[in-house]
């Protein structure tokens, strides 16, 4: 594997990848197995595993972080995922193919895809984004996975770079495609209880904010009938609104009569 420097790296042109920073060449190694791409230039993955923290605090070796490498990684991952899904059988009409692949390319997803993958492990982050743990925040995960698929892309070309999204994410596209998938959680319960006609309503509340400003914790409220029945945490209101509305809809039933309540979740106190 590719020689790690212990010095300060001379300064790059944009299209160069970053040969400076310290690495896990043993977790890379299970990452390389674990996507199915072994990097000819090991620089590529080394920088999309580099968060703008640790970037920013090694300023003065000129560390090169992910941010550009998730920009390209985002385009060649929506590219890939459209590409399977106009080449289905079905011909999909492109309203559906736009909902699938949003739910397919969404940050929940991506997410997801880390954690199994445990990128996390091998970020490389600076202290304060340590200390929050950055390492388990859906958002830094996500990023990473498109700054990979942009390195894969870099490093090996298109052809590869969509064998190994398809490869990670084809479950979640078949799921996506059987309707299996949902991960917009709100507009979700307010289709369910849109249904009733009118016999129940719904609204969400932010009941909390806690944590310093750079780093809130929201709390809301979901509200059926004026009665509370779920709460949900996050790192944003909207985040908050979404766990909050995933954890009602396990305890929600509506028809056109209106909406029922699992017995003892009426004030969401077990939820």
């Amino acid at each position: 594997m590719d020689h790690i420097h212990k010095t300060a790296c001379a300064a790059k042109s944009p299209g160069q990848p970053d040969r400076g920073q310290p690495v896990d060449q043993d977790g890379l190694l299970r990452l390389s197995q674990a996507i199915g791409h072994t990097f000819t230039e090991l620089a590529w993955i080394k920088q999309a595993l580099t968060h703008s923290t640790y970037a920013y605090e090694h300023r003065n070796q000129k560390i090169m972080d992910n941010e550009r490498l998730e920009f390209l990684g985002d385009a060649i991952l929506d590219l890939a995922i459209s590409d399977a899904l106009f080449l289905q059988k079905e011909n999909f009409a492109e309203g559906y193919m736009t909902k699938t692949r949003a739910m397919v390319v969404c940050e929940n997803t991506l997410a997801l895809v880390a954690k199994e993958l445990s990128v996390g492990q091998l970020l490389l982050l600076g202290r304060g984004e340590e200390s929050t743990g950055g390492r388990d925040k859906p958002s830094n995960l996500a990023n990473t996975m498109e700054a990979i698929f942009g390195a894969i892309y870099l490093d090996a070309g298109y052809d590869q770079a969509k064998q190994v999204i398809l490869r990670l994410l084809e479950p979640f596209l078949m799921q996506a495609m059987r309707g299996e998938m949902v991960y917009d959680y709100k507009s979700k319960l307010l289709e369910l209880v849109q249904g009733t006609r009118g016999n129940s309503t719904v609204k969400f509340m932010i009941i909390s904010e806690e944590g310093p400003v750079h780093d809130r914790t929201f709390t809301s409220a979901v509200l059926v009938d004026d009665l509370q029945i779920a709460v949900g945490k996050g790192s944003s209101k909207k985040e908050a609104e979404q766990q909050a509305a995933r954890v009602a809809l396990n305890h929600l039933d509506c028809d056109r009569q209106g909406c029922v309540v699992a017995p003892g979740l009426a004030d969401g106190s077990d939820l």
